[in-house]
């Protein structure tokens, strides 16, 4: 049999021994396949870890932060209703000293369509003129000139301005 020396005592062995008869000493063999071994792990470690770093950098986990946008809620957009395509006709004059007079002259709408008529005189509420034709009424306003607005509110829940006058 082949015969080979302990690196620890340097005592002749037999080559397939592998510890040393004369001192007990673990012999370390050396295998040829060792150094490529460590290399192939340390390139399969590197792949893996530039696999993980790509997925984690596709999904926004990684690599450059992607900023966060936050979009408040919505609300529904109020669809207002449309007024009827019907008209209401009214005339005013100044009755001195400090009052305005409205009549409804015509109304092409139907009864049930128009629910009241708003009178505003400077901006300020005044009350409200009969939906009929031929109704009327007296507002009070100032001395001066005055603006008169009168707003139509419908059944549907519509709301237009049928009169409007600024130097009444």
């Amino acid at each position: 049999m082949a015969k080979k020396t302990c690196s620890h005592c340097g005592a002749p062995m037999e080559s397939n021994r592998s510890v040393c008869p004369n001192c007990r000493a673990v012999q370390n063999e050396k295998n040829a396949l060792t150094p490529y071994l460590i290399v192939g792990g340390i390139i399969v470690v590197i792949v893996l870890v530039v696999a993980v770093l790509f997925m984690k950098m596709g999904t926004g986990g990684g690599g450059i932060p992607t900023p966060a946008i936050t979009v408040p809620p919505t609300t529904p957009a109020v669809i207002s209703p449309k007024a009827p395509t019907c008209t209401i006709a009214i005339t005013g004059s100044k009755v001195p000293p400090s009052s305005i007079q409205l009549r409804v002259m015509t109304s092409t709408c139907f009864a049930e369509d128009v629910i009241e008529l708003r009178v505003s005189v400077n901006g300020a509420q005044k009350g409200t003129l009969g939906t009929n034709a031929g109704a009327s009424g007296t507002f009070a306003a100032t001395s001066g000139t005055n603006n008169v607005i009168v707003v139509a509110k419908y059944a549907n829940g519509a709301e237009s301005v049928v009169f409007q006058n600024p130097a009444l």
